[in-house]
């Protein structure tokens, strides 16, 4: 999988994203684990920023975008120097069924794979850049 645009749940993403949005960098802003039905989620901002953001968006002055990534049926779980401050590398891969995903840096790892990824967001927030 090449685009964020592709995920099942990106019905609002693609409204605000008028085109295709490659899956790359990111920078991790948190990791959940539910031990109990099992399910990862990922939220982190990507640097890319809508070109039709919604109006209050545009009002508020907002200048990044978060989105996520709820994963069910997680199996394979690796998680290596977390928390980290270096943005990390995302790829989705299909495999046999399943998807592999990976979020990567010289450093760290997160890997797993999922039978549903599932796009959250966009949201977005006026980060200071200092």
């Amino acid at each position: 999988m090449n685009f964020w645009n592709d995920l099942d749940g990106s019905s609002f993403f693609n409204r605000i994203f008028t085109s295709q949005i490659p899956i790359g960098e990111v920078t991790l802003f948190s990791v959940n684990i539910d031990n109990n039905r099992p399910i990862v989620i990922l939220e982190f901002d990507i640097k890319e920023y809508p070109e039709a953001p919604p109006i209050k968006w545009k009002q508020s002055g907002f200048n990044t975008c978060r989105i996520g990534l709820n994963c069910s049926n997680i199996e394979e779980l690796l998680i290596k120097n977390i928390p980290t401050k270096k943005n990390l590398t995302v790829s989705i891969l299909n495999e046999a069924g399943s998807y592999r995903i990976r979020a990567i840096n010289d450093e760290s790892v997160i890997e797993f794979t999922t039978k549903h990824p599932l796009l959250c967001g966009p949201s977005a927030y006026l980060n200071s850049l200092e």
